[in-house]
């Protein structure tokens, strides 16, 4: 990578991470490009020692199947009883499918179990890399790798049944055995409750536990704070030129 190269490549991190479009793309929600610039400087920080990521990068491991997800390490503190726990962002954005496009805000949606995923996972890989995305079964959920353009305007409320609509941005449809499925991203970002092995530096999700903790409460906040921040005018003269 020649000098000129470095530097194009760093500027472009920066920018994406400051929430500044790239001329001709449409805008990203703060989450989404945060995780794209995070995601190149990793890649850049592969091929380059010298290039440190932006943020600490993580693993957390899902026990029962052994799968991980690459995250962000956003922030540690100090929960009840002295035990220290993290907050981690997914570094690829995590999707979920539906069985209905979710077009219509009339048309019924349903989960799907286990099962079925396995049997359309073929049909919704394909639809998928035909849009320029890699689907991985990773810790906890799926994730897709690509840019996922997070335009409020373009929000889905989709009604599977709980207390609240589900909010989402349409990944893809696609039609597999006689039926068709939405992918759809959360339009919030997902912040996982972790706890970090010692030994090993993987990192395992906390469920039920210290959730209601006021700590846990007050920095899960302060995150999705930092996280919806709105983009500043850096390098807002380079796109005027």
């Amino acid at each position: 990578m020649t000098e000129f190269e470095r530097k194009a490549a760093i500027t472009e991190v920066v920018r994406k991470a400051r929430g500044v479009e790239t001329r001709g793309e449409a805008r990203r929600s703060t989450a989404s490009a945060s995780t794209s610039a995070s995601t190149a400087l990793y890649a850049l920080n592969a091929g380059d020692a010298e290039i440190a990521p932006a943020m600490e990068l993580v693993e957390v491991l899902e026990p029962e199947t052994n799968r991980r997800l690459l995250c962000m390490l956003r922030r540690r503190f100090t929960a009840k009883g002295g035990r220290e726990r993290c907050l981690v962002l997914p570094v690829d954005t995590p999707v979920d499918v539906l069985r209905g496009e979710g077009l219509d805000e009339n048309e019924d949606l349903s989960d799907i179990g286990d099962e079925e995923l396995g049997d359309i996972l073929p049909d919704m890989n394909r639809a998928l890399a035909l849009r320029g995305f890699l689907l991985q079964r990773s810790a906890f959920c799926m994730t897709v790798r690509g840019a996922v353009r997070m335009n409020e305007d373009d929000v889905l409320e989709m009604d599977t049944g709980g207390d609240e609509p589900n909010e989402g941005v349409e990944v893809c449809t696609f039609s597999s055995g006689g039926s068709r499925y939405l992918v759809y991203a959360p339009l919030n970002p997902v912040l996982l409750l972790t706890r970090e092995d010692p030994e090993t530096k993987l990192h395992e999700v906390c469920f039920d536990e210290d959730v209601d903790e006021e700590s846990f409460q007050r920095n899960m906040d302060a995150e999705y704070e930092l996280l919806s921040e709105p983009e500043d005018d850096l390098f807002a003269d380079l796109d005027r030129a």
